[in-house]
């Protein structure tokens, strides 16, 4: 479009220059790489870098507070169903019971071994010698530590020949005490073996004893020598 001059001249319409210049070695548009992601750009002078907004965390809800009544009605269920827990679980934590100490078996070798003697009853005219026997038979049950009941059948292990024979017939006797105590075998033996009038002379031995003045540890001695 022309224009026309004050003085009626022609003057042709000046040509517009673009002021953006074209970079012809590339543009500095970075495409995304292979991860889809921009590079980061540096920041333009003169602005504060970007801060990102702070985490806020959820809130925590504060534990319900019990008035002082409400505890102390539930404090003792609480505590019954915590003892009964404990008590379930008692038998899981027990130690097993030690084991039985096994019963001592003695035998007829172990009788002899702890001086324990063989009794025959061949000798009817000696009756101290059963009453030793017995004494003797007495202390060394006794040390074994065998319970009484089994005390009369252990001592009969030592009988032979004729006092054998005297216990079998006693036993199987209908007649007979059962069951067997140390003091009814005692009895027995002595009534058979040791005739009244032998004891009545001991018993009448020891209060002539006593009548004498004797001490006491005199008294005893000879009291364990007539017993």
């Amino acid at each position: 479009m022309s224009q026309e001059s004050t003085h009626g001249q022609y003057v042709p319409e000046p040509e517009h220059v673009s002021v953006h210049t074209v970079n012809t070695e590339g543009s500095s548009f970075t495409p995304p790489g292979d991860g889809g992601q921009q590079q980061n750009q540096p920041e333009p002078a003169g602005q504060p870098p970007a801060v990102p907004p702070p985490v806020v965390p959820p809130p925590v809800m504060p534990p319900l507070a019990l008035p002082p009544v409400a505890y102390e009605q539930m404090f003792p269920a609480m505590m019954a169903h915590y003892m009964q827990h404990m008590a379930q679980l008692m038998p899981m934590f027990q130690p097993p019971p030690p084991p039985q100490p096994q019963p001592r078996i003695v035998t007829f070798k172990t009788l002899k071994d702890n001086g324990a003697e063989e009794f025959r009853g061949d000798k009817m005219g000696e009756p101290q010698i059963a009453l030793d026997w017995l004494k003797q038979m007495d202390r060394v049950l006794k040390n074994l530590r065998v319970p009484d009941a089994d005390r009369s059948e252990l001592a009969s292990q030592m009988f032979r020949k004729g006092a054998y024979d005297w216990w079998k017939r006693i036993d199987q006797d209908p007649h007979t005490p059962k069951p067997w105590t140390w003091d009814r075998f005692d009895r027995a033996f002595t009534k058979e073996y040791v005739p009244t009038r032998y004891r009545e002379e001991r018993r009448d031995e020891f209060v002539a004893l006593k009548q004498e003045g004797m001490s006491l540890p005199e008294l005893r001695q000879r009291f364990d020598y007539l017993s």
